[in-house]
């Protein structure tokens, strides 16, 4: 199995499809024709490694695919001529040989004969299909592969799209049983990814749909317009589940709002009844701590018992007021 480390040309690996689409790695030391005699290849090179640039400066390709192969932009994007087409992509890093949460920027082109890859991270999709490869399995021409690695592309998205959706029914049922503490924590966290899913398909799925169905690819190669239309069915269903998932997250985050405000209201609400019952009682003890001639009870034994309850026959006396008024109680 080919690492991700490159050779001293900034190849990465080679692999030689024959007549009947079976791979077979080339040695990183060799250079190969982009137009085989028989078959096609596929070469992915590193785009930080000066020598793999500079190859493909020398190669016999468009202007405007040399130049979104080597240029530093990230915004997914795919174009193309009557024999080749190229673009951007967006796959996960791989960090230390994980997938990350990350995203890196896949370059590609694809002809009749070859296709050919490059990136400035490891990427995910990248090694998933290598290691297909490895096991033998087959493809039937560059734009085959391409779509194999598309594909494992969209199989990552849709891995993390179920485990928000699980996430987002997690919350959910919490929430109905007003058990979740940090629920504003967890609906915000499924947003954000939810957010940058729905970024990277939707870039992928403005980028096929155009390709597929509108004027600008009537005159792409046929295999590759077939590619985009299929990988167009996929991306359309994973594009409306990551919506539905924000739908749902928003009103996740309503239904929280609304259960805080009615939480605040109901002990605001509270706080007012006390505070109107003790109000009564906080004047009649204000008036007498004046300590002034008048007052009464002033000479008596149970003064103080006396004014207590006072206090306590003036907040009942608000509490009966209030609940006639129908402030509180039936």
């Amino acid at each position: 199995m080919p690492s991700d480390l490159q050779s001293r040309s900034g190849i990465i690996w080679t692999y030689r499809f024959d007549a009947e689409g079976r791979p077979a790695p080339i040695p990183r030391e060799v250079v190969p024709e982009l137009a085989p005699e028989e078959g096609f290849i596929w070469l992915h090179l590193d785009l930080v490694h000066t020598r793999a640039q500079s190859w493909v400066t020398e190669q016999e390709l468009p202007d405007a695919a040399r130049e979104v192969f080597l240029s530093q932009e990230t915004h997914q994007r795919l174009d193309h001529s009557a024999q080749l087409a190229w673009g951007v992509s967006h796959d996960l890093i791989r960090d230390v040989g994980e997938k990350s949460d990350s995203v890196g920027a896949l370059r590609w082109i694809i002809g009749e004969r070859f296709l050919l890859t490059g990136r400035r991270e490891a990427l995910h999709s990248i090694r998933m299909t290598a290691e297909a490869l490895d096991r033998g399995e087959p493809a039937e021409g560059p734009s085959a592969l391409f779509e194999q690695i598309i594909e494992y592309i969209i199989d990552d998205l849709t891995d993390s799209v179920v485990r928000l959706i699980d996430e987002t029914d997690s919350v959910e049922d919490q929430i109905l049983l007003d058990r979740l503490r940090d629920g504003p924590q967890r609906v915000g966290s499924i947003r954000r990814v939810a957010v940058r899913q729905h970024r990277q398909l939707s870039g992928l799925h403005v980028l096929f749909r155009r390709f597929a169905e509108a004027q600008s690819g009537r005159s792409a190669p046929d295999a590759v317009k077939a590619t985009a239309a299929r990988l167009l069915l996929r991306i359309d269903t994973l594009h409306h589940d990551v919506q539905s998932v924000q739908d749902r997250a928003r009103l996740l985050q309503d239904e929280i709002a609304a259960r805080s405000a009615n939480r605040t209201n109901r002990q605001l609400y509270v706080l007012s009844i006390l505070t109107a019952l003790f109000l009564p009682a906080t004047f009649i003890t204000g008036l007498f701590g004046i300590n002034v001639k008048g007052l009464p009870w002033m000479e008596a034994d149970a003064g103080a018992v006396y004014v207590a309850l006072a206090c306590v026959f003036a907040a009942l006396l608000t509490l009966i007021l209030l609940r006639r008024r129908g402030v509180i109680g039936d």
